[in-house]
C-alpha cells in the first residue's frame, strides 16, 4: 500500500468504515465544503484567529497558507475578508489545489489564489505577506532551514508567522516508531517529524523570533480532536477522586489550577509525534 499517492490514500481511508471518525477529524470529508465550514467553526480556528488578533482586522490582510492541502484554512481565513495565497505541491482535485480552487469559487468574502510550489522555492516577491500560516506543514519540508528562510523572505518586516500542529520526536528511535505507526505514512510514505530544537533552531536561523511556543496541552490547536470542555472534564474527574465533588468543582474554577494541569500534561507528554505550535514574527535585520 505504500505506493499510493496521498489522494489515493485518502480515498482508501474513506472506504474503511472503521476510519470514518479519523477522516472527519482530519477534515478529509468527501464533501470538502462541509469540512471547510466545520474547520471555520472549530475551536482550533477560533484560537488561531485570537492568537493572530485578526478577529476584527480593519483592513484586508495578505495571508500565505503554506501547505494548504484541500484548502480548509484558506477558506476560513478568506471568509473573514482576507486575501489568501494558497500554496501546495499537490495539484489533486480532491485533497490538493484542485479542491482549494473549488472552495475559492464558493466564497462570499475575501479571495483565494492557488500556487503549486514547494516551501523551499516560493513564487512571491520579498515582503509580500502580513501573515505566513502553516498548519501541519513544516514537518513535510525537505529542507527545514531553506523552507523557513523562504517563509521569512516573503514576510513583511514584523509580519506574523504561525506554524501549528507540528510533529515532534525526541530522537531517531522515536521517529521510526512514529513513522511505523502513522497510517498515512504506511499508505504513501509522506510523513515526517523533527526534534523540537531542530524546529526552534531553523526558525531562529530564518530571523523569525518565536514569541510563544505552544506545548502539546497549552492550546486546543494542538490537542484537537479533544475539546477544551473535554480537557476541563478530565481535570474535574481527577480532582473529584482526590477532593470530592464539591471541593473539586470549586477548585477547577481557579485559573491557576487549569494552567498547572495543562503544564503538567505537556511536560509528561513524550509520545512520538506529539504536537507543538510556533508563533512569532519576522525580525528586522540591523
Amino acid at each position: 500500500m505504500s505506493n499510493y499517492t496521498y489522494e489515493e490514500s485518502v480515498h482508501w481511508m474513506r472506504r474503511q468504515p472503521e476510519l470514518s471518525q479519523m477522516v472527519e477529524f482530519c477534515y478529509l470529508d468527501q464533501d470538502n465544503l462541509a469540512a471547510a465550514k466545520r474547520f471555520e467553526a472549530s475551536e482550533e480556528f477560533f484560537e488561531v484567529v485570537k492568537i493572530l488578533k485578526i478577529e476584527r482586522s480593519p483592513r484586508k490582510l495578505k495571508i500565505l497558507d503554506l501547505g494548504c492541502g484541500n484548502g480548509i484554512a484558506s477558506y476560513a481565513f478568506a471568509s473573514l475578508g482576507h486575501d489568501i495565497s494558497a500554496v501546495d505541491p499537490d495539484e489533486s482535485e480532491d485533497v490538493g489545489l484542485g479542491a482549494t480552487r473549488k472552495l475559492a469559487a464558493r466564497l462570499n468574502n475575501g479571495s483565494i489564489f492557488t500556487y503549486q510550489a514547494f516551501a523551499e522555492a516560493l513564487p512571491f516577491e520579498n515582503a509580500t505577506f502580513d501573515i505566513v500560516y502553516a498548519r501541519q506543514a513544516l514537518h513535510h519540508f525537505t529542507d527545514l532551514h531553506k523552507g523557513l528562510s523562504e517563509c521569512a523572505r516573503v514576510l513583511k518586516p514584523q509580519g506574523l508567522f504561525f506554524a501549528t500542529r507540528e510533529h515532534v520526536v525526541s530522537n531517531n528511535e522515536q521517529l521510526q516508531t512514529f513513522l511505523a505507526e502513522h497510517l498515512l505514512h504506511k499508505l504513501h510514505s509522506g510523513e515526517n517529524a523533527y526534534p523540537l530544537n531542530d524546529y526552534l533552531s531553523a526558525i531562529k536561523g530564518a530571523n523569525i523570533k518565536v514569541s510563544k511556543l505552544f506545548a502539546p496541552f497549552d492550546t486546543v490547536i494542538n490537542y484537537f480532536p479533544a475539546s477544551n470542555l473535554e480537557l476541563k472534564d478530565s481535570l474535574l474527574k481527577g480532582l473529584t477522586k482526590k477532593l470530592g465533588k464539591l471541593l473539586a468543582e470549586a477548585t477547577v474554577k481557579i485559573p491557576f489550577i487549569e494552567n498547572f494541569y495543562r503544564y503538567y500534561l505537556s511536560q509528561t507528554c513524550k509520545f512520538p509525534g506529539r504536537l507543538y505550535s510556533f508563533f512569532g514574527s519576522k525580525q528586522e535585520i540591523k
